[in-house]
């Protein structure tokens, strides 16, 4: 199967992006144009210039003038993660003083859930232990759009200290839009979609490909399996 050409990309950028994530929902479906175009939040132009992107490479077919299918979402998922792997992600990185556990930082984030601005979630290797566990983590990720804006909030609330070695990363998505879609709370604490824990987790250097392979195999597969 051929993969994306660098020009045929913007089917993984951040508008076109929420196609994908619509229909991986359900990727066995006969998408309508216009049901898809509503669902996603796009206009029926960007739908269908993305659909012949995919269906160029195979990951697409027309269904008729106004429905179409996609296609090995696996392959889509994967050809959509090595993109995302080589995009700019800006965080920044905290200590709390004598909190070191992963486990006792998310804890800490579950009390003051309520406390602390954004629409924010876990995601990386802390988000997988609450959805799928497999790998040991030693960081907590929080994918929090606007962190710029929010960090100072958040260093108040938690009383986090700068620190360029710190466990935790308040992460200013690339996604800034369609990454909270399909958002989920799990044990107490917000998460952000298994698509999306994939795409990040395939990023993440220490096990990460290990632990989104995990996530696919054990969550997104056994959704996909009526997929033609």
């Amino acid at each position: 199967m051929k993969t994306l050409a660098p020009q045929e990309r913007n089917s993984f950028a951040d508008s076109a992006s929420m196609l994908l994530r619509v229909a991986l929902s359900s990727p066995a479906k006969a998408w309508g144009i216009r049901e898809l175009s509503r669902m996603a939040g796009t206009s029926p132009a960007l739908t269908i210039l993305s659909l012949r992107q995919l269906q160029r490479v195979g990951l697409a077919s027309r269904e008729s003038p106004t429905e179409a299918r996609f296609l090995d979402p696996v392959q889509l998922l994967r050809d959509w993660a090595a993109w995302y792997a080589m995009k700019p992600v800006k965080y920044y990185r905290f200590s709390i003083d004598g909190v070191a556990d992963p486990n006792t930082i998310l804890n800490l984030l579950s009390k003051c859930r309520d406390r602390l601005p954004g629409p924010w979630a876990l995601t990386c290797m802390a988000g997988a232990s609450l959805v799928a566990p497999f790998a040991t983590f030693s960081e907590v990720h929080i994918h929090l759009p606007r962190a710029d804006q929010l960090r100072r909030s958040w260093q108040d609330v938690l009383h986090l200290t700068p620190n360029k070695l710190g466990p935790i990363h308040l992460i200013e998505p690339y996604y800034a839009d369609s990454g909270t879609y399909g958002a989920q709370v799990v044990r107490k604490l917000p998460v952000v979609s298994e698509i999306q824990l994939y795409l990040d987790c395939y990023r993440y250097p220490v096990r990460g490909r290990e632990q989104a392979e995990h996530i696919l195999s054990q969550v997104l597969m056994p959704r996909w399996r009526n997929v033609r």
